[in-house]
This record gives structure tokens, sequence and C-alpha cells, in this order.
């Protein structure tokens, strides 16, 4: 947790400016307008203290990370936010108006009342190896839209060849550049991720592509406390509304990392018919009358908490460890 102490300055975030909140030495609001460059970054971190100020930066992905590294580097304590956080405190408070000024205040005020945790920065290696999943994650996705595309083409009774020929030479381009991304992957991996990586995949259900998923997007979980934060952050924790007599639950918390998300929902599939655990959840949820996606989200639940488990305990996953626990206590 940040510094009670030190004084927080808000940023809204966009591509091209950067509009910070603060109070100055009078304890007067300050509002300005910073370029999203390095070099206006660093001239504004020359103007205040590490020892007084500190920053609450809204997460929008690489807009905002040029600040918070910057930030960091110089000796300040930064955090980031979720944007929907900012939303739903603008809500209670009842505010109704949206400017970037009115944002950046908005997030020092969020700052001020709640303090959230201090960024811990990944590892530059986690970095690259981030950047080159999301290249190949791209890479594929084009290459599959290209491929539904040529597929649709092929149905015109009127089709052209210098056009298919086109989309044919396309989908090989973009193939050998799928596979160029994957032989530098390993490269990209010290001894302590492989280590992770391995006992990750030793769960049954978990292959290669969603563990280096699960890796770069958590710093081998070296961010999350409790499984229960790891599985909110994926956006698979069951929410429940009840008031009064009145009880539902309006379904998973979508928070972020969806095509993560979708990948432990194909996992789910090996998952419920291998794992024995995940299959003894499926099958005791279907018998309760659950429709099979709801029963495929709690496997994808159960799936996060076991990886985080491996992780945590250094442990290779054995399906039967509770049953040999028992038996030797």
């Amino acid at each position: 947790m940040s510094n009670l102490l030190k004084k927080v300055i808000g940023v809204d975030v966009g591509a091209k400016f950067l509009t910070v909140s603060f109070n100055d030495d009078s304890n007067q609001n300050q509002v300005q307008n910073i370029e999203n460059n390095q070099r206006s970054i660093l001239a504004f971190l020359k103007k205040i203290s590490r020892e007084d100020y500190c920053f609450v930066i809204e997460a929008t992905g690489n807009y905002s990370s040029r600040l918070l590294h910057l930030s960091l580097s110089k000796g300040f304590e930064s955090s980031l936010i979720n944007c929907m956080s900012v939303k739903h405190f603008s809500r209670m408070k009842n505010i109704i108006i949206k400017t970037d000024a009115e944002d950046a205040k908005l997030i020092k005020l969020y700052g001020e009342m709640f303090r959230p945790e201090i960024y811990v920065p990944k590892s530059i290696q986690i970095e690259h190896l981030d950047q080159e999943i999301k290249l190949l994650n791209d890479l594929e996705e084009e290459k599959r839209r290209y491929a539904v595309k040529l597929k649709a083409l092929r149905y015109n009774p009127h089709l052209n060849p210098n056009t298919e020929k086109h989309y044919e030479k396309r989908l090989k381009q973009l193939e050998k550049e799928v596979q160029e991304v994957e032989l530098r992957l390993p490269q990209l991996q010290d001894e302590e991720f492989k280590e992770i990586k391995n006992l990750i995949q030793s769960v049954s259900g978990i292959g290669e592509k969603t563990s280096l998923q699960l890796m770069t997007a958590t710093s081998g979980f070296k961010n999350f406390d409790s499984a229960k934060s790891l599985v909110k952050y994926f956006g698979l924790a069951p929410r429940i509304y009840q008031s009064g007599k009145k009880s539902y639950s309006p379904g998973k918390c979508r928070t972020s990392k969806t095509h993560i998300r979708g990948m432990l929902y194909v996992c789910s599939w090996t998952a419920m018919k291998h794992n024995i655990p995940c299959k003894e959840l499926y099958l005791r949820l279907l018998a309760k009358g659950k429709p099979k996606k709801v029963a495929l989200i709690a496997v994808c639940n159960k799936l996060l908490r076991i990886c985080f488990g491996v992780v945590k305990n250094k442990i290779a996953y054995q399906q039967d460890y509770q049953k040999n626990l028992k038996i030797l206590t």
C-alpha cells in the first residue's frame, strides 16, 4: 500500500496527452496537460518530489505504460487502477460531468480514499515475451480471418483466380510469420520461467499456449496473494445478487483478459474428461440442473485455482493429492 502521507497525483491517460491533477505546496488543486512522450514526462517528474508525491494512473494499456515505467524508474510510487473502478466510483459520487480534467480529479480522489497497491513492474524478459505472445495472437487471428474470407469467396460462381491466389499467398505468409514467432518464444524463457511453466502444464487440461499466456499475464502469479484474487482478475468469479427474498446470480464478473478466458474455456473441455476433480465438479453441477456452459465456467475457475496452488507450493499437479494426504495424516 502506498504511503498515506504522500499527496496523490491522479492521471487521466490519452494517446497524445496526460491530464494530471494534484495539490501543490499551498494545497491548491492544479490540473495540467502533459504531452504523452518521454521528454515531457521527464520534465514534469523533475518538478515534483518523490518523497512528497505518488501517482495513481488510469490503466489504458500501452498508453499508460510510458508514464508508469518512467515514474517507477525515478523512484516514485505508482499505482494502476482499472477504468471501470473509476467509472463506478464516479457513479457513487453522483458525478455527471465527463471531461479529462474532471476524470483526473476523480482519479486523484480515488487514490486518496483507497490508496491502491503499488504497481510491481514485470521483468524486461516477461515484457518482451508478453509482446511476442500478443503478436502471435494477432497473427493467428488474422490468419483465421483470411481463411474464413477465402472459404466464403470460393462459393462465388464467378471466382477471380487472381483474388483467390492473393488470399492463398497471404495465408502462406501469415503461417510463415506464426512459425517464426513460435521459434522465438523458447529463447525468451529463463530457467525460473520454464520451471513455473512446467508446473502449470502438469495440470491436466492446460497446454503450452495457455501456460505461456497465464505466465506473462501474471508474472508467474507473483502479483497475486490468493487464488480468489486470481480468478477475479481473469473474470471467472461468480457474482451473487441478494436483497430480501430476491436472490440470483447475474453470471461471472467479466473484467479483463477475454482472450485468456476463451483459452481456459477450451481447456475445460479436456479437463472435464481427463482431470478427475474437474470432471467430478462438472458432473456434480450437471446433476444439480446447471447448464453445461455454467458447469464449464466452474471448471475454468477450478483450473485456475489448481494452477495457483501448484505454482505457489512448487509441487507438480497430482490428481489424487488430497486422497494421499488423508492417508498420510
